[in-house]
């Protein structure tokens, strides 16, 4: 009832703040749309054709894709134009030539400079508001226009943009200015926040490499991810050309931004995967840098330019997104994975892939899924980090009212792993060995004091410890436990990795009880094995006993305190994010320790 109340009272505070922000820039981006002029749309009413004879109606329906050559229009303008207008029209990557009456008005530099060298075509071939002045123009007036794509490839809509965005300003070219920098203002305000943003995670994974928190290198990615993805949201801009007139730099920070915030969520989310599946991405991610690094070079060397290159990536990034949603649903799917940022990576490859293909493209409002669902995705991780922080100060909090406790545990375990009853045990038979074999006895107690040493070093150490350590302390104890129980006590090692980490003394307690609880119970005795395998999601640690067996649920609520397999399994949970199973029969106990392969790996 308390957190329902107290969360309550956050949404109460935060609320009214947030729509204050909201309303503030709201009016703030909206203010002068009430008294300002609007320009006047323009339409051509008339016949295209594609070689200049072959005349067909111009509709909406028209196929007139860019993709498919040059354009040649002619017709009249819906709506006449005074002496000295201007026509204004948005130039998207293609050459374009006006007439009235035969008469040429605006012939722009790709058509006027024929042979064109690479790098003043792309200092020339740009996305940009253009405008002409224009003479006096009635419904008798002929209209020519001839449109040119002179890439490779090309946006497809280009010359309906053109048409689309023809207007006419009988009084000052700043009118269509001022009408689109609502538009433009707002993705500029994003790009700038995603930026801001970015300096700040990429001062914290500064401040992480020195400080050697191993959390560095996902934060570097984090903040080039934003950066680039705000370059793109706010060059991308419908009215970028206005208060930025390097139109070369546009368009190369435009794209260059757009492939390399792929290319870093593509490296971001390799990091997040586990076993084949990060291999395989990590491979993908390799080729996909070099496929950049080669487009990159084409377009600086001057073989070509940056707009003509976009085909390729477009491809090999179609691939890469179906890569990574197929990995991003299998990392959902796997079981207590984190879910959170696999469906956020998933939903914005899917974004992508949809703005490769043309489907949510606006001439004016130019905002395409990905920037959307990247700017929701933003907010939504900027809440969960902050969450994140509130979590951590509660838990920093509960640390410190635990220390205590933790000091008290350590006791424990200390007091748990020596046993007087095992000591005496071990003393007692090492003091009859020596009347008939002493060296034997010299042997156990070298091992004695080897089982003592890594006792003391084990409990002292508060980090994860190498497998390796964990094993050598398992083989002296067993060799104790062999001197003790001749031909009662068989061990089998089936050990296939060492090269993990887990808390210390976890397989250690679980042998002890195999030989304690099982075999030495059953008439005969009985054999311990321990075992480990490597899976794509897990390092499995098996400790197996052909003993007595005994019923899990009854031993664990017997009333005893049970003290090792209870603190083994808590520091599995707390140190490594692993568990521990036991199943027993009348056949004998097997315990299965689970350690995730990304807390295992972390091997020195």
């Amino acid at each position: 009832m308390e957190i329902k109340s107290r969360r309550l009272e956050y949404i109460s505070f935060v609320l009214p703040l947030l729509l204050a922000v909201i309303c503030l820039l709201s009016v703030t981006l909206n203010h002068h749309q009430a008294f300002l002029p609007i320009p006047m749309p323009q339409e051509l009413v008339g016949e295209y054709s594609r070689d200049g004879k072959n005349w067909q109606p111009l509709t909406e329906e028209s196929d007139i894709s860019a993709l498919k050559g040059d354009l040649y229009l002619r017709g009249t303008f819906l709506r006449e134009m005074g002496e000295g207008w201007q026509l204004n029209f948005y130039r998207n990557h293609i050459g374009i030539q006006i007439a009235v009456n035969g008469q040429q008005i605006y012939q722009d530099d790709i058509l006027a400079i024929p042979d064109l060298k690479p790098e003043l075509f792309a200092s020339m071939c740009v996305r940009a508001w253009m405008g002409t002045l224009v003479p006096a123009i009635g419904p008798e007036d002929t209209i020519e226009i001839y449109l040119h794509n002179p890439h490779v490839c090309g946006n497809k809509t280009a010359y309906r943009d053109f048409l689309t965005t023809l207007c006419s300003d009988p009084v000052e070219w700043s009118i269509l200015e001022l009408n689109l920098a609502p538009h433009g203002e707002r993705f500029r305000i994003l790009g700038v926040l995603f930026a801001a943003t970015s300096l700040m995670l990429l001062g914290a994974s500064i401040a992480a490499v020195i400080m050697r928190i191993p959390v560095g290198g996902t934060l570097l990615k984090l903040g080039l991810l934003t950066l680039f993805t705000g370059g793109y949201v706010a060059f991308d801009s419908i009215d970028v050309s206005y208060w930025s007139d390097l139109n070369i730099f546009n368009t190369y920070t435009c794209q260059l931004c757009m492939m390399l915030a792929a290319f870093c969520l593509c490296h971001f989310m390799s990091d997040t995967l586990t076993g084949k599946k990060q291999r395989v991405a990590k491979i993908a991610v390799l080729l996909s840098a070099l496929l950049n690094s080669v487009l990159i070079l084409l377009s600086f060397i001057g073989v070509t330019v940056i707009y003509d290159t976009l085909p390729y990536w477009a491809a090999a990034q179609v691939v890469l997104c179906l890569l990574f949603m197929v990995f991003c649903v299998l990392e959902v799917l796997r079981k207590d994975a984190k879910r959170l940022v696999p469906i956020s990576a998933f939903i914005l490859f899917a974004a992508i892939l949809l703005d490769i293909f043309g489907l949510g493209a606006n001439i004016v409002w130019r905002a395409p899924f990905s920037k959307i669902v990247f700017a929701l995705l933003f907010v939504i991780h900027i809440v969960a980090a902050a969450k994140g922080i509130v979590e951590n100060h509660r838990a920093s909090i509960r640390a410190a009212k635990l220390e205590k406790e933790l000091e008290d545990s350590r006791i424990a375990i200390m007091l748990s792993q020596i046993k007087p009853h095992f000591l005496y045990n071990v003393l007692n038979t090492i003091y009859h060995l020596y009347r008939k074999e002493p060296e034997t006895a010299q042997d156990a107690v070298s091992s004695f004091a080897e089982y003592l040493r890594c006792n003391m070093l084990s409990i002292e150490k508060s980090e994860p410890i190498p497998f390796a350590e964990e094993y050598q302390h398992i083989q002296t104890y067993l060799s104790l436990e062999q001197i003790r129980f001749r031909g009662k006590l068989d061990v089998i090692y089936d050990v296939e990795v060492t090269d993990f980490k887990l808390p210390p003394l976890t397989v250690e307690p679980l042998v002890e009880n195999a030989v304690k609880h099982g075999v030495t119970k059953k008439r005969g005795g009985g054999s311990v094995t321990v075992s480990t395998r490597r899976t794509d999601e897990c390092v499995l640690v098996t400790v197996a006993d052909t003993g007595v067996g005994f019923d899990p649920n009854t031993y664990m609520e017997d009333g005893k305190p049970h003290v090792g397999i209870r603190n083994v399994s808590d520091r599995l949970r707390n140190m490594v994010g692993g568990s521990l199973s036991i199943t027993s029969s009348e056949n004998g106990t097997v315990a299965v320790v689970t350690i995730p392969t990304k807390e295992a790996n972390h091997t020195r």
